[in-house]
């Protein structure tokens, strides 16, 4: 039985989890290294959770701290990866990667590409399908995961080695344009930033982690 910090949103996840004959315990909470010591876990799991983790945290979690990600890393790490990926057409989908010290740059353990018809989605339902995908994703990894035999591909060797980043500031001037919030059909909105001569290229960075 594994003693797991699972960081984070409810959801199935922690049945799953729990079901697999594991302790859990959940937290949305910031945590400092004594929060760690004190328990003595044997995995974190990090979902939806809205602190980012300091080495002094993550040091005590060596191939055993993983983060649930919707987004086709490396690209759109940070904030609302979903808008980001329409808004400026990068690949959709979803990561789990091993965490380190820099956001959404660890290694990665499984993703999954996710194409989506812009005509049929609104920003909040290709948000649903992304969560259901990394739910499953998890599940269908979690074994090797516990075990420590699940792959480890540097975010370096991926798209050659290009990726994005966000934060949540910056999709402050775009917001105007989601003419109902995130129910806003995607087409729609895209389609109304291009009559506004708004055309969002990526900023490319060299991942080189």
């Amino acid at each position: 039985m594994a003693k797991i910090l699972y960081l984070g949103v409810q959801s199935e996840l922690i049945k799953f989890l729990e079901n697999d004959g594991n302790s859990v315990v959940c937290t949305t909470d910031k945590i400092d290294e004594n929060f760690i010591l004190n328990q003595k876990f044997d995995f974190l799991i990090s979902y939806r959770y809205k602190f980012i983790l300091p080495q002094e945290i993550l040091r005590h979690f060596k191939n055993s701290a993983v983060n649930l990600h919707t987004s086709l890393l490396p690209f759109n790490k940070g904030s609302d990866p979903n808008f980001w990926s329409f808004v400026e057409g990068t690949p959709n989908g979803v990561s789990i990667h091993y965490m380190t010290e820099k956001l959404d740059k660890g290694d990665i353990i499984a993703q999954q590409m996710i194409i989506f018809d812009a005509k049929n989605h609104s920003f909040e339902s290709s948000y649903a399908v992304l969560q259901e995908s990394i739910k499953l994703l998890f599940k269908q990894n979690w074994t090797s995961i516990k075990a420590k035999i699940c792959s480890k591909i540097p975010q370096s060797t991926l798209w050659d080695g290009k990726g994005t980043y966000h934060k949540s500031s910056d999709k402050d001037r775009l917001t105007p344009f989601l003419t109902n919030g995130w129910t806003t059909n995607v087409a729609e909105f895209l389609e109304n930033l291009k009559k506004h001569n708004i055309i969002k290229k990526p900023n490319l960075t060299q991942d080189k982690e």
